[in-house]
């Protein structure tokens, strides 16, 4: 009995339960109506949809009250980046499932981080699209960070990717279709994602629905050095492939920059290979300044020519070369779906009928989305390095081949300098 008391005490402590959840345990422990052993409570509890098996062990391991962020109780664990750590959770009154994204300590840490939190989420908490995930609640407790959405079952076009291949034409333009859609209102409110690839780009259970996961929180990413930078050399990585030359370069962006990214996903999601390939990051970085994407066609020959060009619109090296606005985007993606249907010209393979909420936001014009510009943080020498390329592409590449050359010979001098010491 006494180890039947101590995990029900283990929840109290916790608070997962309410007072009259509680009590009512507690008079069924007490008429031995419950196993005694502690591992034979906790199955009856999760067979009876008290606890999940993930709160059972972080209660039996004297870790309850790890469960509990403010009027939420975490559920289970849906997967980890490098923001953070994403849980299924629910609202402890109201019974509502949300998805709880909470912030990594090593950017919480930081005091300009949480400033820019807290601003990033008034102006999250303004968007209102089928095609984005929507935010319930946000807050700043000392360095806990947390972001509450809706919970959407599904899984990311990463995850697709990797288990079905290269999407067929047809479903990639439609995806895209409802990305932009829901970017273009994001920056119509002031939000800039910085960060868009396919990881962030979630399909609902049925398929037919894209939702834009973390708007909001790529400001975050640019006070951590380290989720940009590696510390030892300070050249870009993570979502390198994915940057546009802006990004890159440590210029503002604004919301051409994210077409940018989803063009270069839209390509990915195709080929399932980055049309700014590169032996290294440096390299990968200088192809997206100084020059054009790999030629998709040489990928997949059948992709249609006119998506062909809006394809290197969107991946256009200067932001005014691009379309002006995401929703500018969408309206020629969807022009060309209709000239394909028209036609028979579009893929046969996986023919669909529309996604919910790829004709969302109907009253999109096409134009500049007012957004507010943020400027990442990079080394003082890449300022350097970027005006130079702006100035001069290929004197900027140059440089950027004789860098590498250089980097490539101190490693060769420091290798052979190592065996001759060691020797």
């Amino acid at each position: 009995m006494a180890e039947t008391i101590d995990l029900l005490t283990e929840i109290q402590k916790a608070g997962i339960l309410t007072d009259r959840a509680l009590a009512e345990l507690r008079e069924q422990a007490a008429k031995n109506d419950f196993p005694t052993d502690l591992q034979g409570l906790a199955q009856r509890l999760i067979s009876e949809k008290i606890l999940t098996p993930f709160m059972a062990k972080r209660l039996i391991a004297g870790r309850g009250r790890e469960l509990v962020v403010s009027r939420y109780v975490i559920l289970d664990r849906l997967g980890k980046g490098s923001m953070g750590e994403v849980f299924k959770a629910q609202h402890i009154l109201m019974g509502r499932l949300v998805a709880l994204k909470r912030i990594a300590s090593d950017i919480t840490s930081k005091d300009k981080a949480v400033a820019r939190f807290q601003r990033e989420m008034r102006l999250v908490g303004r968007l209102d699209h089928p095609n984005v995930v929507r935010a319930y609640d946000a807050d700043a407790r000392g360095q806990l960070l947390y972001l509450v959405m809706e919970y959407v079952k599904g899984k990311s076009l990463q995850d697709i990717l990797k288990t079905d291949g290269p999407l067929p034409i047809e479903l990639a333009i439609r995806y895209a279709i409802q990305a932009a859609r829901g970017l273009h209102h994001a920056h119509e409110q002031g939000v800039v994602h910085r960060d868009v690839k396919p990881s962030n780009l979630f399909v609902t259970e049925d398929g037919e629905t894209i939702k834009i996961l973390d708007l909001g929180l790529g400001a975050l990413m640019e006070d951590d050095p380290n989720s940009t930078f590696q510390t030892a050399d300070n050249i870009a990585v993570g979502t390198i492939d994915y940057m546009s030359p802006e990004q890159a370069m440590g210029k503002d962006v604004d919301g051409r920059s994210d077409q940018f990214n989803l063009g270069v996903t839209m390509y990915y999601l195709l080929t399932a290979k980055f049309p700014f390939p590169g032996n290294n990051p440096m390299e990968r970085l200088s192809r997206r300044i100084t020059g054009r994407p790999a030629p998709i066609l040489e990928h997949r020959p059948e992709i249609p020519t006119e998506l062909v060009a809006i394809l290197d619109k969107m991946m256009a090296t200067k932001a005014h070369d691009r379309f002006p606005s995401c929703g500018a985007v969408a309206d020629a993606l969807e022009r060309l779906l209709t000239k394909d249907k028209a036609t028979g010209a579009a893929s046969s393979n996986h023919q669909t009928k529309p996604p919910t909420g790829s004709n969302a936001d109907p009253g999109s014009a096409p134009g500049q989305a007012k957004v507010r510009t943020v400027r990442p943080n990079y080394p003082g020498w890449f300022d350097w390095l970027a005006a130079l390329v702006e100035k001069s592409p290929a004197g900027g590449f140059v440089v950027v081949l004789f860098i590498l050359a250089l980097v490539a010979a101190l490693g060769a001098i420091s290798v052979l300098a190592f065996h001759q010491f060691s020797g």
